[in-house]
């Protein structure tokens, strides 16, 4: 199954992840994967981090400037150890967990990035995956993850938490009778 975040660019995805997960964790609903939020200082936006989700680890992700020859997107550069830990963290997908990818993007749907390796995880029976793309990328995003129809909650729906909860504790996939 997979579901996807969708808002627009600087619209709280990532933030409404962050407040979420706690409260699926304590429901019994196990989630692995990564946020990537944004990291700013006074000048302004700089980049993004990816925050590991269960170990919380943070590591720079996209940079403004970085090593020549790295894959970018847009003004980004991937920081290519990282990108490589994005890229086995959903290697190591398994169906025991929901699989939050922070987030899917142009560069994907043109089958760069994290792709190759999303793709194929996408691919393991009984994987719940929970994609945050945003809203202007969703028709190539349902055309990539085509003949599987994904299934999009906007994060300005006023019932978002009680859509995407119907959805995560009652359909297919990781969770316990708690839900």
């Amino acid at each position: 199954m997979v579901l996807v975040l969708t808002g627009p660019l600087h619209g709280g995805k990532t933030t409404f992840l962050e407040r979420r997960l706690p409260a699926w964790a304590e429901r019994g609903l196990v989630c692995r994967g990564f946020l990537s939020p944004a990291v700013t200082d006074r000048t302004g936006l700089r980049g993004y981090d990816l925050v590991e989700i269960g170990s919380g680890r943070r590591r720079p992700y996209l940079r403004r400037e970085g090593e020549a020859g790295a894959e970018s997107v847009g003004p980004y550069v991937f920081v290519p150890s990282t990108l490589d830990r994005a890229r086995s963290i959903i290697r190591a997908a398994d169906p025991s967990a929901v699989l939050v990818v922070d987030e899917v993007g142009p560069l994907e749907v043109q089958g760069g990035g994290l792709w190759p390796d999303l793709r194929s995880a996408l691919d393991r029976p009984g994987l719940t995956a929970l994609l945050v793309a945003r809203e202007g990328i969703i028709p190539d995003l349902a055309a990539a993850l085509s003949p599987r129809e994904p299934v999009v909650f906007d994060l300005r729906d006023e019932k978002l938490i009680e859509r995407l909860d119907t959805e995560l504790f009652t359909g297919p996939g990781p969770h316990d009778d708690r839900g």
